[in-house]
């Protein structure tokens, strides 16, 4: 009689054991330990984009400044810096090939100028453009 009580499940039995649950969490817990690089790589990267459209941004607005100016002499080279809102430098340089002519029967004429920049923590280049600037008047 004993025998057949233990073959028998009883009522408080049902459900899962504290093994089952156990051995879900260790797989839970290796699952999460096996995509958690690709969670580390996609947060590095996400802020890399955000770096380097900050820099395509600024790349952009100086160039529109530079289709702004009318007159040659407007037309300057400049460097500063700009602090992206992740914290990180970025170094624009603009620069104005060519002198501009003395002579009014020279214009109007196109200038060359070429924008750079740059992340100055690792002197990587980020977002470089060259154009040419029709400029009316001296």
């Amino acid at each position: 009689m004993n025998d057949r009580q233990r073959e028998t499940p009883r009522a408080t039995e049902a459900g899962f054991g504290l093994i089952e649950i156990a051995v879900s969490m260790f797989l839970l817990g290796l699952l999460a330990v096996a995509l958690l690089p690709f969670l580390v790589q996609g947060v590095t990267q996400s802020a890399a984009n955000g770096t380097l459209a900050a820099a395509t941004q600024l790349l952009n607005k100086e160039m529109e400044n530079a289709r702004a100016q009318t007159t040659c002499t407007a037309l300057t080279a400049a460097t500063f810096s700009v602090v992206d809102p992740r914290g990180v430098t970025l170094q624009v340089a603009r620069t104005v090939g060519g002198a501009c002519p003395a002579s009014a029967s020279s214009y109007p004429i196109t200038a060359p100028m070429a924008v750079t920049v740059v992340r100055t923590d690792t002197g990587v280049v980020l977002a470089s453009a060259k154009t040419l600037i029709f400029v009316a008047v001296k």
